[in-house]
């Protein structure tokens, strides 16, 4: 049939039901910009944030979906601003701020996604920690036959680290793991029950909690992270969680350690990549495509010196 021809409900019956949602929010989009508030805007109205949404499968909350969920926090807390991203709801959304800055970066969001890069380079280029150049150059380079090790220095020499807000708390090493303040005896007996249901190390899973928010459920990230195991809003809405409960924070964070390590046939240096950095970097890196950047390998190093890392 022409193209011509095409009506639009065949066209979206081919695109089938990701395509068919994209669609929408683009057509959206298109009629919304023109009258856009200045402090608010429906997230249809920005096809970067949009784009990452419509490749989430669904129905929302399949525990398959987590990994692709954890992808979007990211993005959508680098497109929002850090103050935005601990309010995103998914996988319902309210009025979203669209303040020029916001859909400058949406923008450059919705291009590098359509060019195939991935969330977490995504965010990272939105954070400004790296430029495309520094990723185009990177990939390079590995194409090249570059050892990845090279290539990581590199990415470390390109890297910029701006200070994070004061208003926002940072998560604090310690010193052991085993000596984290968090583990009262409620929370000792939670563990070990959820570590012999899922089948992940007790010892891996306090390293962890060490290394990402130090013990304290309280602790937020820049990017908006909460509690024990650092979830994202999104992510937590996923596992069906309350991140600012330490137990519930506890529970996702280890159903979704052992989801990751399912996933990569239990690499456990490539699930914790896919937890911190998200499942499309860590695809990356295991493809030879993509390095761990300088933030996941600290990550990695914290660690390695509470619990001994393949």
């Amino acid at each position: 049939m022409p193209l011509a021809e095409a009506t639009p409900m065949r066209c979206v019956w081919f695109a089938g039901r990701a395509g068919w949602l994209l669609l929408a929010l683009v057509a959206s989009n298109a009629n919304a910009q023109p009258g856009l508030d200045p402090a608010t805007c429906k997230m249809a109205a920005l096809p970067g944030l949009s784009r990452q949404f419509a490749s989430i499968p669904r129905p929302a909350g399949n525990s398959a979906t987590t990994g692709l969920v954890a992808d979007f926090s990211r993005v959508a807390g680098s497109i929002l601003g850090q103050a935005a991203a601990p309010g995103v709801d998914w996988p319902t959304f309210a009025d979203l701020p669209c303040s020029s800055d916001v859909r400058s970066r949406d923008r450059l969001a919705w291009q590098m996604a359509m060019l195939g890069y991935s969330a977490r380079e995504i965010a990272d280029v939105l954070d400004g920690h790296l430029t495309r150049a520094d990723l185009d150059q990177a990939r390079a380079r590995l194409m090249a036959g570059y050892s990845r090790a090279t290539v990581a220095e590199f990415l470390d020499a390109r890297w910029r680290e701006p200070a994070p807000p004061a208003a926002v708390e940072s998560p604090v090493l310690v010193a052991s793991a085993r000596e984290t303040p968090w583990l009262d005896v409620d929370l000792e007996q939670e563990l070990e029950g959820l570590v012999r249901e899922h089948n992940v190390p007790a010892d891996l899973v306090r390293a962890m909690v060490a290394a990402e928010s130090g013990g304290n459920y309280r602790a937020v990230s820049a990017a908006g992270a909460i509690g024990l195991m650092q979830l994202m809003p999104a992510t937590a809405a996923a596992l069906g969680v309350d991140p600012w409960q330490p137990r519930e924070n506890l529970r996702g964070g280890v159903a979704y350690l052992a989801e990751l390590l399912r996933e990569y046939d239990g690499d456990v240096r490539l699930a914790l990549i896919a937890y911190n950095a998200g499942p499309q970097h860590a695809n990356r890196v295991k493809a030879g495509t993509a390095v761990a950047y300088r933030e996941t390998r600290r990550y990695l190093d914290a660690i390695a010196a509470q619990y001994s890392l393949p």
